[in-house]
């Protein structure tokens, strides 16, 4: 009649139990399937657990993001999708990761990999360092699905910040120290204005040493250190250039403030207690540079300390302050 075949009773039973056959074997493998995966899940979960390494894969086209394995993540953490991705990203990082990314894809990096902060619902922030690689492009040639890790550095990179900041300071003073003193004080005058450089050396520190122990020297230098950075106004920089010999850099003095500002310290300075109980004022030369407009560092620093070993030819315990 129209072509189609006529089934009788027995043959429709006969069909259907094929079916029902086929959709048992379709259901048992994917059972099999499902459960391989799993296991495949937990020997990677296995092999992964304690590195920090959480594998990810992302489809470029849709934007949809899966982690396969969290490590120390909770399930919540991880962006489902790389719009939500790029809203966690800190705004200092994210351009350079982006940039990385898009570079990647668009075939300018053979891989794409970022250092980056992202920023977590109460601004907690996370170090993460991500590397990937498109796996599968589409008909079209274009990049279709890319996969990749990222581990957690968020502990490494607050020691390696605060291994930077040690090298920065003086162990002992905690001022900073000699080099980045300069560095510091260097990028202060190409800024240009007035103000001055001041060096100061202790008078007598050896028989300090001598007399009352290495102990007592130490504890001398730390108590001018700080002395120093309660006496000096807001905005200046302070160091321990070395042995008994401090420096600071005071930014907007004119002559007279800065002679004033001598004076005080001065009369002000830190004193240190002897075998007898009592405290004595610790001996301070003091040699001040001055200037309307910022010379070089190197011309400012010889000029203070030229100004200093003045101050100790006129009896030590004293200031001598030049203006270029």
């Amino acid at each position: 009649m129209n072509g189609m075949p006529t089934w009788s009773g027995p043959e429709v039973k006969s069909r259907e139990a094929q079916l029902e056959q086929q959709l048992a074997r379709v259901r048992a493998e994917l059972a099999n399937l499902r459960q391989e995966n799993r296991h495949l899940l937990e020997k990677l979960n296995a092999a992964l657990d304690g590195t920090g390494i959480c594998l990810w894969q992302g489809l470029v086209q849709s934007g949809e993001l899966t982690v396969f394995n969290l490590q120390n993540f909770e399930q919540g953490q991880m962006a489902p999708h790389f719009d939500l991705w790029q809203a966690k990203l800190h705004p200092d990082d994210k351009a350079p990761a982006l940039a990385r990314y898009f570079g990647h894809l668009d075939g300018l990096y053979p891989s794409y990999e970022a250092k980056y902060r992202t920023l977590g619902p109460h601004g907690e922030i996370t170090w993460l360092w991500d590397r990937g690689r498109v796996v599968e492009w589409d008909a079209q040639g274009r990049p279709y699905r890319i996969m990749g890790s990222h581990i957690d550095i968020t502990e490494q990179m607050a020691q390696q910040a605060q291994l930077e900041e040690q090298a920065q300071l003086d162990q002992l003073t905690g001022l900073y120290n000699r080099h980045t003193f300069t560095r510091l004080t260097r990028q202060r005058l190409a800024l240009g204005g007035r103000g001055a450089l001041l060096f100061i050396d202790l008078d007598d520190f050896k028989a300090i040493n001598d007399r009352f122990g290495h102990p007592c020297g130490d504890a001398v230098l730390s108590q001018v250190g700080q002395w120093l950075c309660c006496r000096l106004p807001t905005g200046s920089l302070y160091g321990r250039y070395g042995g008994d010999e401090f420096v600071a850099y005071v930014p907007g003095l004119t002559p007279p403030q800065a002679e004033a500002l001598l004076s005080r310290l001065l009369a002000e300075r830190p004193q240190y207690p002897t075998e007898l109980g009592d405290c004595r004022p610790v001996g301070l030369s003091i040699g001040g540079c001055c200037w309307q407009q910022a010379p070089g560092f190197e011309q400012a620093l010889a000029s203070a300390d030229r100004a200093m070993y003045q101050a100790k030819q006129q009896g030590k315990r004293g200031f001598w302050l030049d203006c270029l």
